[in-house]
């Protein structure tokens, strides 16, 4: 049975451990654990030498959130960029295709029309990078076949923004693996902060061997969760009494 800060065991009433979260535990909570026993270290002159162990883990974390925000930060402005060079390239070839439709008089089954867009515009929208690059490049080729004037006046541009949607593409993709990376090498400073701390509890144990109850001061309490309410049920109407 556990009555406050001890528990009974045998008819005995011995101390509990302090309980320390885990990394799966969100960095700013761990942190602030992590902050809370760095300061209760210090301020106990027989614990104090514990305290640098502990705030090396600290530092560490803070720098790998920190690094993980700025690979966020990175990723989502590359994002920008590669949603702007993904909008540019489908509309000028909107405009593009709407000429060449205009010059078959809007017979999508026309060679002239079919060779270049062998399965419409949407298909060539629907790819992305380097698949688009190549198909856009095919494209280009039928449309100086069929349709010179078109080529002569867009075929350029088109390349040009088929080559930039590519490398926007690249950069955003590199940008979330680097995202990825950061966030993985935070989640390692988080394991390695709750192994300080547990690694600390034991050497308090050590330390206050007549009185572990002590140990229970160097670590910031769980908050606990309050149990949600059940949601009331609305009462179902009754069935009304069947009529004579």
């Amino acid at each position: 049975m556990k009555t406050g800060d001890s528990c009974v065991v045998g008819g005995e009433r011995k101390p509990t451990m302090a309980k320390i979260r885990d990394e799966r535990t969100g960095t700013d909570e761990l942190l602030r654990d992590g902050r809370f026993h760095y300061a209760a270290l210090l301020a106990d002159p027989e614990a104090a030498h514990l305290a640098a162990a502990v705030k090396k883990k600290l530092d560490a974390l803070g720098q790998a959130q920190a690094a993980t925000q700025a690979a966020e930060l990175q990723r989502l402005e590359k994002q920008a960029l590669a949603v702007r060079a993904e909008y540019l390239h489908d509309r000028k070839h909107s405009s593009v295709e709407l000429l060449v439709l205009g010059a078959v008089a809007r017979n999508r089954r026309a060679p002239a029309y079919q060779d270049v867009y062998p399965h419409g515009l949407s298909m060539l929208i629907a790819l992305s990078g380097e698949d688009q690059e190549r198909a856009v490049t095919g494209m280009l080729d039928k449309l100086a076949t069929h349709h010179p004037e078109l080529h002569r006046k867009y075929g350029k541009e088109l390349q040009k923004l088929a080559a930039d949607a590519t490398a926007a593409e690249k950069g955003l993709k590199d940008a979330q693996v680097q995202e990825d990376r950061a966030f993985l090498a935070e989640q390692s400073a988080r394991s390695e902060l709750s192994q300080q701390l547990r690694r600390n509890s034991g050497a308090l144990i050590s330390l206050f061997p007549e009185d572990p109850s002590l140990i229970r001061l160097y670590f910031r309490k769980l908050s606990k969760k309050r149990p949600t309410p059940p949601t009331p049920v609305a009462p179902s109407p009754s069935t009304p009494p069947a009529q004579p």
